[in-house]
């Protein structure tokens, strides 16, 4: 099935959509820029999102743009429309407003079995538009999630501007764009802890590494439809997948300051699927490329300088700090019930990845997290796993995933770590704040949010620069899995 016409330049589709039918359709319309948007019950906030993108699409000298709605809502067994019929909705209402369309198109469908595979993420959302636009010789592709309530506007600016510089300094180079804001700081945490650390690996820090709003060039979209997609990169392991790759091609990175992101911060229901499959993607790629080049042995080489991306500042994006607003979805007492509670559960998979000795220490910490008190008076805990001792956890799970097959294991213990680490730096961070209690937290908690007089500096010294120490650090001792790879216990010990 393709895209059905709705009327001039609006193509909607609920159901299957055919591989290439996109394509043409970009062919046809002499698409440059694909704007692209993975979706998934985010109908209370597409439409303001395509209004804004027509919007900024529609003035002068803008290059001829389609927008892409890529929905994982609608499925066979559940054909709920929603999110399709409020991006139509905005779509068609920007049309009728606008005074010139000539340069717009727009297209919203479901990727439910395109190319014959039915795996629910915003992977699969991501490889249809990947493999369209390759085949339909576009430019660029800028992407951003669907929940964004950013001006896109803005956004657009920035990544016109790198693709002018990049296009004038670096002719006929891929390049890989990458943003830089302010998050929440109970949110991002998997770009903290994770990613960023781990890009070091293949040689060049990315602090960026699991943005959703990117833009890549054509050379790139290239390399996205002919890669391996896993089931893990299919579900959310699709940014870190793409920032590996990218690194290990020689592609030119660029990081741009683009104030904050405005979005749902992730909640717990997402937070107990998303870190395995992003854990598990990376560490597949990084076993790929280790496979294919060395390219990891040859970033732990001892005289091997790290890598860094072309940064762009607020100064020259133009786009100053933007307060990252308050949120609803910590609770302290849930997020400590869940580290003690789930212990048990990953216990075998711990033991298989650290030394008996870290296995041992890390279960006197959840004993002592079990008995501490928790009434209103109570100090918030220290979980007792700061940066030093979060770099030695993912040196075993990394130096584990290159030695074995069996990447479960791995993927289970760093899930249950990350969590810990996480839940540590928010505790950290209550402390800064000045939030030190049981009782001040769940004071605040339903709208936690840092005071806007401290704001600024916070984010960026609690907050970014925290997360640059944690991988600069992971970096700069990776002598550490250098002698666990040349260990041949799996243990490290």
């Amino acid at each position: 099935m393709a895209a059905k016409s709705q009327e001039p330049k609006i193509f909607v589709s609920s159901g299957h959509v055919d591989s290439g039918s996109i394509a043409a359709l970009l062919r046809e319309h002499g698409t440059q820029v694909v704007v692209g948007h993975p979706t998934y019950h985010n109908e209370a906030t597409i439409g303001a999102l395509v209004s804004r993108d027509l919007s900024r699409a529609a003035m002068p000298g803008t290059r001829r743009t389609t927008v892409i709605v890529c929905d994982g809502t609608w499925r066979a067994d559940a054909p709920d429309s929603n999110v399709i019929e409020a991006a139509e909705s905005a779509a068609r209402d920007a049309f009728s407003k606008l005074p010139d369309t000539s340069n717009l198109q727009f297209i919203a469908v479901t990727y439910d079995g395109y190319a014959g595979d039915r795996t629910p993420g915003k992977g699969s959302a991501l490889k249809l538009i990947f493999t369209e636009a390759a085949a339909g010789d576009v430019e660029t592709v800028v992407l951003a999630d669907g929940d964004l309530r950013n001006d896109m506007g803005n956004w657009r600016d920035v990544y016109e501007k790198v693709h002018e510089h990049h296009r004038s300094n670096y002719p006929g180079k891929p390049y890989f764009v990458t943003a830089r804001y302010a998050r929440h700081f109970v949110d991002a945490s998997l770009t903290r802890f994770i990613v960023g650390p781990l890009t070091t690996l293949l040689g060049t820090y990315v602090p960026g590494g699991i943005s959703g709003d990117i833009a890549v060039s054509a050379e790139v979209l290239q390399l996205e439809a002919g890669a391996s997609w896993t089931d893990a990169r299919r579900k959310y392991g699709t940014d870190i997948s793409t920032t590996l790759d990218n690194i290990a091609a020689g592609t030119k990175i660029y990081e741009v300051y683009l104030g904050a992101k405005l979005h749902d911060v992730t909640d717990e229901a997402k937070l107990s699927v998303m870190p395995g499959e992003v854990i598990g993607a990376a560490l597949e790629r990084l076993k790929f490329w280790e496979a294919e080049g060395g390219l990891v042995s040859a970033a732990l080489a001892v005289d091997r300088p790290l890598g860094r991306v072309e940064s762009w500042g607020s100064e020259r994006t133009g786009i100053g700090f933007i307060d990252p607003g308050a949120t609803d979805v910590f609770d302290l007492d849930s997020r400590l019930n869940s580290m003690i509670l789930k212990y048990g559960e990953y216990e075998s998979s711990l033991a298989a990845i650290l030394s008996p000795a870290e296995h041992l220490g890390l279960g006197t910490r959840i004993a002592l997290l079990r008995n501490a008190p928790r009434g209103d008076d109570a100090p918030i805990p220290a979980i007792g796993l700061g940066l030093e001792r979060w770099c030695d956890y993912l040196y075993a799970g990394v130096a584990y995933a290159l030695k074995n097959d069996d990447l479960e294991p791995v993927k289970a213990a760093l899930t249950y770590l990350y969590g810990a680490a996480c839940l540590d730096f928010v505790c950290r961070r209550l402390h800064d704040l000045w939030l030190r209690t049981f009782g001040a937290v769940r004071k605040v908690q339903e709208e936690l949010t840092v005071p806007p007089e401290l704001a600024e500096d916070f984010y960026e010294h609690r907050v970014d620069d925290v997360a640059q120490k944690l991988a600069l650090d992971f970096y700069a001792g990776r002598s550490q899995l250098r002698a666990l790879l040349g260990d041949s216990d799996a243990h490290g010990s």
